[in-house]
């Protein structure tokens, strides 16, 4: 992470095309050489899995695995998203041990990392729940498990600055009712008031194959941080969507998804602005129909928006030489994976891009993209 004076690296299998299984062991053989020179203390899996029964067992395996490697309980997401290009990626996050002091507070599928520099704490880790098949009732588990991390750690619910929301079958119907717009209806429950003074996360929600609801945070609590929401003037804030984009009977309990489209974040001198996961809307409408690379284009437009230099003007503190760091690429289907992978390489070049085959939150939505911004 770059506030932790550290970052992020990507591990693809070197034998690509071998079994998952291979893909696996590769990985951790890879990771064992980068752990002997960094503090490791995430590690995401991006994994092709074929059932819920076979993603638990994979999960329950790879903690073993990766304790015995690491020597010691780190934060662990297995997210049941297939690399378009292998079997498996993994994320490795870093930090530098020597500005800050790393505690665990809980291990397992609700781990969670304190991170201690003088006044400044921060809080990241994962709530998972995977219990049946029903979104809303694993969206219920996953927030209560989060809002009770929260007040063991003594932080408030609006310290979070970025979320990563999971959701199996995102765009499925548990009876009459849109699994996406049931986590939405719970994560707006959960939030209740506590974001508005403050401004909601940036946040993704995306879809995954298998896994239930899994849950990312980062949180921070620090006299020394400075925070808030950075708008797209093209985009209507989803927070503020109407009812004309939700799905669902008018009936029914239609509440918008809370996140902001970006959140500015100052930490000493370190400055970024996270991007949430972001599509081919304009106001609140899908463009490009139809059309992955157009898509694509209108993406990364709004992205750039985002830094943009009317934008950048109306922050706090005084920025320049926005540069856009790692990303993920959210695909819908597999066929639209060269047109998709061709618009960004136009506009970033050999930016790291880690491009993931995954539902988005819409039917006519058919690329998402989420990064950073680093800042001077």
């Amino acid at each position: 992470m770059y506030f932790l004076n550290g970052d992020r690296t990507y591990i693809k299998p070197e034998n690509g095309c071998k079994g998952l299984s291979l893909q696996l062991q590769n990985c951790l053989e890879q990771l064992e050489k980068i752990n002997s020179g960094k503090r490791i203390f995430k590690l995401n899996f991006f994994v092709d899995t074929n059932s819920n029964s076979e993603y638990d067992k994979l999960l329950k395996d790879l903690r073993i695995q990766v304790k015995e490697l690491i020597g010691s309980e780190i934060l662990i997401s297995f997210i049941s998203q297939a690399p378009l290009s292998c079997k498996v990626i993994v994320e490795a996050y870093y930090y530098d041990p020597e500005n800050w002091d790393c505690q665990m507070l809980s291990e397992g599928e609700n781990g969670t990392a304190l991170f201690l520099n003088g006044t400044t704490e921060i809080l990241m880790g994962t709530v998972h729940a995977n219990q049946n098949s029903d979104c809303k009732l694993n969206a219920e588990k996953a927030f209560d498990e989060l809002v009770e991390t929260f007040e063991e750690a003594q932080f408030p619910l609006n310290s979070i600055v970025r979320q990563w929301n999971y959701l199996e079958d995102i765009l499925g119907f548990d009876g009459e009712e849109q699994r996406y717009q049931e986590f939405n209806n719970v994560r707006s429950d959960a939030y209740g008031k506590a974001f508005e003074q403050s401004g909601y996360p940036a946040a993704t929600g995306i879809g995954m194959s298998h896994g239930g609801v899994l849950i990312e945070y980062v949180a921070v609590k620090s006299k020394e941080v400075l925070t808030q929401p950075v708008d797209n003037p093209d985009q209507i804030s989803a927070h503020q969507y109407t009812e004309q984009v939700l799905v669902g009977e008018a009936c029914n309990l239609k509440t918008t998804p809370k996140f902001e489209r970006a959140r500015y974040f100052r930490y000493r001198n370190k400055k970024l602005i996270f991007i949430s996961g972001t599509a081919s809307i304009i106001g609140e409408n899908t463009v490009g129909v139809g059309d992955a690379a157009k898509q694509t284009e209108v993406t990364i437009q709004n992205m750039q928006r985002l830094y943009a230099d009317e934008v950048l003007a109306a922050l706090p503190d005084e920025v320049a030489n926005p540069k856009f760091g790692h990303t993920r690429v959210y695909v819908k289907n597999r066929k639209d994976f060269t047109k998709i992978r061709s618009v960004v390489k136009k506009f970033y070049g050999d930016l790291p891009v880690v491009y993931i085959l995954a539902d988005i939150c819409r039917d006519d939505l058919l690329v998402e993209i989420e990064g950073k911004v680093i800042l001077s």
